[in-house]
Formats: C-alpha cells, structure tokens, sequence
C-alpha cells in the first residue's frame, strides 16, 4: 500500500510502498481514504515524545467509507 512513512525523526515524511496489515482474530481490515496528521504526530516526527518504531505511518484520524449491501 502506498503511505506517508516517518522513517528518520527530526526528518521529513516520505511517500513509499508499506506492507498491507494482515488482521488477526477479532480485528477488521480497512480501507483509509485519506488520513490526517495531527500535532501528536508532529511531535512524535520531531523527536519529543518517545522514539516509535521506525518506519511509522504516522496518522490516526481518518476518512473511511462503509459500503452498504
């Protein structure tokens, strides 16, 4: 899948290629539209909260359609 990657902090997001999660039981596998980076996020990018992880997609408020029958 296609992201915004946080791969180095202090540094700019890149666009790249991410594997696509696999669900594990009792979770849903959705498509994201389009997310937001919030200022958590940036600080987060900066370096001022704990080191995640890297890479990261950073992002937690999205946009998702639900599909009726």
């Amino acid at each position: 899948m296609r992201a915004a990657l946080l791969t180095e902090i202090g540094k700019p997001l890149t666009v790249g290629e991410a594997d696509i999660p696999v669900p594990e039981l009792g979770e849903l596998l959705i498509r994201v539209r389009t997310y937001g980076i919030c200022r958590t996020d940036l600080h987060i990018v900066d370096g001022d909260l704990p080191t995640p992880d890297l890479p990261r997609i950073p992002g937690h408020q999205i946009v998702f359609q639900l599909l009726g029958n």
